[in-house]
C-alpha cells in the first residue's frame, strides 16, 4: 500500500468514527420530520380529470343495477320462478318508477325489468284502495328497432284485493333502444306508457349456436335450428312441417332438453306462421353452470295410425279397442239435427275418417257439437258429442285411423362449442 493510500484509509476510518453533536442530531431529526409531513404528491391536472371522467362513467353505467339491487322487489315472491329470484338477488336488472293513473283511481306502477337475448321481463303493480278490478291485457313494447309482442304472464292479488303484483314476458328488445313504450288494454281502452331503457343492463348470453338437425315424424318433419342460453332462459328455435299438428293438445311439450343428463324444465312453447314455413320456439329454464353435455329428446309428438276398423254398435254402450286404445261409444239417438253419437277416448286420441254404417251406406261425420272431460272408474277420458246426417239408427261406426301421442325417443346430441 502506498503512502497516499494509507493516509486515505486512515481518514476514512476517522470520519466513520466521528459522531454528530447531540444538539445537531436533534435539529436534523426535527427538520426531517417536518419535511416529511409537508411533502405531498400532486397529481397532474390531466390525470385528475381523466380519473374523474372514468369514475363518473362507471357510476353512471352501474347506477341502475345498484338501484335495482338496493330496491328489493317486494311482493313478487309467490309468482317469481326460482331462476328469476336468484337473478334478482344477484342484483341483475334495471329499476323503474313509472306510474300511470286510470280514471277510476287505479295506479299502474312499472317497478323493474330484467332483460337478455331471450326475453324481456316486466315487473308491475296495480293498486287501488277501493279495489283492483282485474289484471291488464298487455299488447307489445315499441322502441327503436323494437316491436316486442307480449307472451306469458302471472299475477297475484292480496287478500283485500287492493294490490295486484304481476310479471309479464315479452320478446327481446333491440340493443339500440333507449326508451320503450308499453301498449296495454286499460280500463279506458288502449293506453300507453313510456319509460327509459338502459341496454347495458341486459344480461350476457351464455351459449348461442346452431343445431341443424331434423327428426322425421309420422306426418312430417321437425327441424331444430338454434339454441340460445341466457341467464333467464334457454330457447330452442326451428321450423316444422307436420300435417294436422294441432289435432291433439300435445304440441312440443314432449320435446325434452337434457343438460348433463338431467332434464331442464320446459317453461313455454309456441308456433307462428312465416313465409318460409311454420316456426316454433320452445322455452326451457336456464342451464346449470359447468354444462358438459346437451341433448334434445323428441320423447312424444303427434303420431298417426291407419286402422280401418268397423265397430258394431250395441243398443246401450259399446267398448272397443283400436290397436290397444280404448273407445267407448254410447247409444246413438235420433234428433231434429240428425243422428247424435257420444264417444269417449283418452285425452290425446283423435279419430280420423269417422262415418256411420247405415244399411249399405256410409254417412260421414258432419261436426262435433261439444267435448268435455269425464272420469270413469277413476280414469280420465275426453268425451265428444258428434253429429251425422240421417234419420236412421246406425249399425256400426267406421274409423279410418287416429292421431295420438306417439313415443319417438329420438335423441339429438348438441356439441358445446366454447
Amino acid at each position: 500500500m502506498t503512502e497516499i493510500e494509507q493516509k486515505l484509509m486512515q481518514e476514512k476510518e476517522r470520519i466513520e468514527e466521528t459522531k454528530a453533536p447531540k444538539v445537531l442530531h436533534e435539529r436534523l431529526q426535527k427538520a426531517l420530520e417536518k419535511e416529511s409531513k409537508r411533502r405531498k404528491y400532486y397529481m397532474p391536472q390531466w390525470i385528475a380529470v381523466a380519473a374523474a371522467l372514468i369514475l363518473l362513467s362507471f357510476v353512471g353505467y352501474q347506477y341502475n343495477a345498484f338501484a335495482y339491487y338496493g330496491k328489493k322487489m317486494l311482493g313478487f315472491d309467490e309468482i317469481m320462478p326460482d331462476t328469476l329470484a336468484r337473478l334478482h338477488e344477484e342484483g341483475n336488472g334495471q329499476t323503474l318508477d313509472q306510474k300511470y293513473v286510470f280514471t277510476n283511481g287505479t295506479e299502474l306502477l312499472l317497478e323493474g325489468i330484467l332483460t337478455d337475448e331471450n326475453q324481456f321481463i316486466l315487473y308491475y303493480t296495480l293498486s287501488n284502495p277501493e279495489g283492483v278490478e282485474d289484471d291488464l291485457s298487455f299488447m307489445q313494447l315499441k322502441g327503436l328497432f323494437t316491436h316486442s309482442i307480449a307472451h306469458t304472464g302471472r299475477a297475484t292479488m292480496n287478500e283485500q284485493e287492493t294490490v295486484l303484483k304481476g310479471i309479464r314476458t315479452f320478446d327481446p328488445v333491440s340493443t339500440f333502444a333507449k326508451k320503450l313504450t308499453l301498449e296495454f288494454q286499460g280500463l279506458d281502452g288502449w293506453e300507453e306508457i313510456t319509460f327509459p331503457y338502459d341496454p347495458r343492463a341486459a344480461m350476457q348470453t351464455v351459449l348461442k349456436q346452431s343445431i341443424n338437425e331434423k327428426v322425421l315424424v309420422d306426418t312430417g318433419t321437425i327441424q331444430f335450428d338454434t339454441i340460445i342460453a341466457t341467464p333467464s332462459q334457454t330457447t330452442i328455435k326451428g321450423k316444422f312441417k307436420v300435417d294436422n299438428y294441432d289435432r291433439i293438445p300435445l304440441g312440443f311439450s314432449g320435446v325434452k332438453l337434457l343438460a348433463n343428463g338431467v332434464e331442464i324444465d320446459q317453461m313455454s312453447s309456441g308456433t307462428s306462421s312465416a313465409i318460409n314455413g311454420t316456426t316454433f320456439t320452445i322455452g326451457y329454464d336456464a342451464l346449470p353452470k359447468d354444462v358438459t353435455s346437451l341433448q334434445l329428446v323428441v320423447d312424444a309428438f303427434i303420431g298417426y295410425k291407419q286402422i280401418d276398423q268397423t265397430i258394431t254398435l250395441d243398443k246401450e254402450q259399446t267398448i272397443a279397442f283400436m290397436d290397444g286404445e280404448e273407445l267407448i261409444v254410447n247409444h246413438a239417438e235420433i234428433t231434429e239435427e240428425g243422428v247424435r253419437l257420444t264417444i269417449a277416448t283418452a285425452e290425446n286420441i283423435l279419430l280420423d275418417g269417422v262415418s256411420l254404417q247405415v244399411e249399405d251406406q256410409k254417412i260421414p261425420l258432419q261436426t262435433t257439437l261439444r267435448q268435455d272431460y269425464i272420469t270413469i272408474h277413476g280414469k280420465e277420458y275426453k268425451e265428444r258429442v258428434i253429429l251425422f246426417d240421417g234419420e236412421k239408427l246406425p249399425e256400426a261406426l267406421v274409423i279410418n285411423g287416429h292421431y295420438y301421442a306417439k313415443n319417438y325417443d329420438e335423441v339429438i346430441d348438441i356439441p358445446i362449442r366454447k
